[in-house]
C-alpha cells in the first residue's frame, strides 16, 4: 500500500477540511486513481448533517501516486482538527508572503507512511526563506486504514426525488442572515417554490420572523426518463411552496463551506431533509461537490 503526492492546491484543501472540521471531529477519506471521496457520516456529525463529496484528484494534487490490493484505493480515517492544524501551517508557508512564515518556491508534499506500526500521513514543506536559505518542515498526524468490512458499512443516505431544486443566493450572506434569525429559536423551515422563491422562517415565543428571496435561478435537472405504465401526477402549481424544518445549528454548519465556494444548489425533500451541492468551480463545469445532507424535523417536534 503506497500513496504520495505533491499538494497543488494547499489553500482549497484547507478551506474543505475547516468546512468539515465544523460538522464533526473526524473524517473518512476515500483516495482513488481519478478523484478524492470526503466522507462524514451522520453518527460522527453532532447535528446529524452528513457530508458525501468528491474531488478530482488534479483539482487538489499533482505527481499522484496511489498503489494499493484492493484496486488502488485507500480509505482513512483522519482527526479533522489535526489536518486543518498542518494544513493551515502549510498554507501560511506557501502563501502570499505578508507572512514571516512565508517561504518561496515553496512545495508541499504528503505520503503515507508509519511510526512503528501506527499509519501516518506525512507532510513536508520545503522552501526558501527570504535569505534564500532552504528550509524543510515535517508534520505527522496519525491515520486508521479503514477494512474493507468497514468500508461497506459506510452507505449515502436513501432520500425521496426532491420537490424543488433552487441556486442559493451568496453563502456569505445566506450564513449571516440564518446567525441572526437563529436567536430566536432553535429550528428554521425552509421553503421553496418553482418560481424562484426561497424562504427561510424561525419562530420565537410572540415573535414569527421570515426572511425571503425572490426570482433565484432554477438549475436544469434531468427527469425520469424510464417507462412507466402509471400515469404522473399533474405537476403542481409554480408558486406551491415545498417546506422541511430543520435545526439552525445544522444550516450554520453546512454554511460554513462558504469559504470554499459561493456556487451552491439546495434541494428540498419535502419534510424529510434538505440537501445542499457546494461546487469547487463553475457549477456547470465542476471540479467537484460537496454534497450535504442535512436532515429534517418531525413537526411534531
Amino acid at each position: 500500500m503506497r500513496f504520495r503526492t505533491a499538494i497543488a492546491n494547499v489553500s482549497l484543501l484547507t478551506k474543505i477540511i475547516r468546512a468539515l472540521s465544523a460538522l464533526a471531529k473526524t473524517c473518512v477519506i476515500q483516495l482513488s486513481q481519478e478523484q478524492l471521496r470526503f466522507i462524514v457520516p451522520g453518527h460522527e456529525s453532532a447535528t446529524g448533517v452528513q457530508v458525501w463529496s468528491q474531488v478530482k484528484t488534479g483539482t487538489l494534487f499533482e505527481g499522484y501516486r496511489i498503489e494499493s490490493n484492493m484496486n488502488n484505493e485507500i480509505w482513512v480515517e483522519v482527526n479533522l482538527d489535526a489536518l486543518h492544524r498542518v494544513l493551515k501551517s502549510a498554507d501560511t508557508a506557501v502563501g502570499d508572503g505578508k507572512s514571516e512564515a512565508f517561504l518561496s518556491d515553496a512545495e508541499v508534499t504528503l505520503k503515507l507512511g508509519k511510526n512503528n506500526s501506527q499509519p501516518i500521513w506525512s507532510f513536508g514543506v520545503r522552501g526558501y526563506t527570504a535569505t534564500r536559505k532552504q528550509m524543510c518542515i515535517t508534520h505527522e498526524i496519525n491515520v486508521k486504514i479503514l477494512s474493507a468490512r468497514r468500508q461497506q458499512e459506510l452507505e449515502e443516505p436513501l432520500c425521496p426525488q426532491p420537490d424543488i431544486h433552487v441556486i442559493l443566493p451568496n453563502l456569505l450572506d445566506l450564513r449571516n442572515v440564518v446567525a441572526r434569525m437563529g436567536h430566536l429559536g432553535d429550528d428554521m423551515e425552509v421553503s421553496a417554490n418553482h418560481e424562484g422563491k426561497l424562504e427561510l422562517s424561525v419562530k420565537g415565543g410572540a415573535v414569527n420572523l421570515a426572511t425571503t428571496w425572490k426570482e433565484l435561478r432554477l438549475p436544469s435537472v434531468n427527469g425520469e426518463s424510464s417507462f412507466s405504465e402509471v400515469t404522473p401526477p399533474p405537476a403542481p402549481p409554480d408558486s406551491q411552496m415545498f417546506s422541511t424544518t430543520v435545526t439552525v445549528k445544522g444550516l450554520l454548519r453546512f454554511l460554513t463551506s462558504h469559504c470554499i465556494s459561493q456556487d451552491a444548489i439546495m434541494c428540498i425533500c419535502e419534510n424529510h431533509c434538505v440537501i445542499t451541492y457546494v461546487y469547487i468551480g463553475p457549477i456547470e463545469d465542476a471540479e467537484g461537490v460537496l454534497t450535504f445532507y442535512i436532515p429534517g424535523k418531525d413537526k411534531g417536534n
